[in-house]
């Protein structure tokens, strides 16, 4: 078992958070205004950080780390299509099994590593740290073609009876004229 470096952990521990403010707030969830992809983003750095953390305290052959991975794909291809919140909620309660699950080091260490995950969900996916929006998002698909973009979102809330925030155009084909459109409503 490698000594840890407490300085040299909570250090690593601030530049990491720091980054991730930037990375998942700043530039992606203020552009995109994707709630659920931000707690994906922010949950997910931080438990591979623990992850990270408990695995590089002790000898350990790099395929128990490819091991661990194909775990959570297999909660991806094997079930029912999740969301990022449930997947991620998956991996934090994976990392935390793990972590706690290894005899390698102190469970004070452990218990530490445990209790930041689980305090990275409460702050995190906290419903007053980013308010919920309401929307919908779907895939539809048109029998027409319509490139003007202001057009189309007319052309989508006619059909739909609704009001749309964003059209995102996934494929047209003009014989038949058709599309495949992304829509937030």
């Amino acid at each position: 078992m490698t000594p840890i470096d407490y300085p040299l952990l909570l250090s690593s521990l601030a530049i990491d958070l720091v980054l991730l403010y930037l990375l998942a707030y700043v530039f992606f969830y203020r552009r995109h205004k994707r709630r659920d992809v931000f707690v994906a983003i922010s949950l997910i750095n931080i438990t591979l950080y623990v992850l990270g953390g408990a695995l590089g305290t002790f000898t350990i052959s790099l395929g128990v780390g490819f091991a661990l991975f194909s775990v959570i794909s297999i909660f991806r291809l094997r079930s029912e299509t999740l969301g990022w919140n449930e997947i991620v909620y998956l991996l934090v309660a994976l990392a935390m099994g793990l972590d706690l699950g290894l005899p390698a080091y102190d469970l004070p260490v452990q218990s530490a590593y445990a209790v930041l995950l689980v305090l990275a969900v409460f702050v995190v996916d906290h419903p007053r740290i980013l308010k919920s929006k309401m929307t919908q998002r779907f895939s539809m698909a048109t029998d027409y073609v319509e490139i003007d973009q202001t057009a189309l979102k007319h052309k989508v809330e006619e059909q739909l009876g609704h009001p749309v925030i964003a059209i995102k155009v996934r494929s047209v084909a003009i014989t038949p004229p058709s599309m495949k459109l992304d829509v937030e409503a």
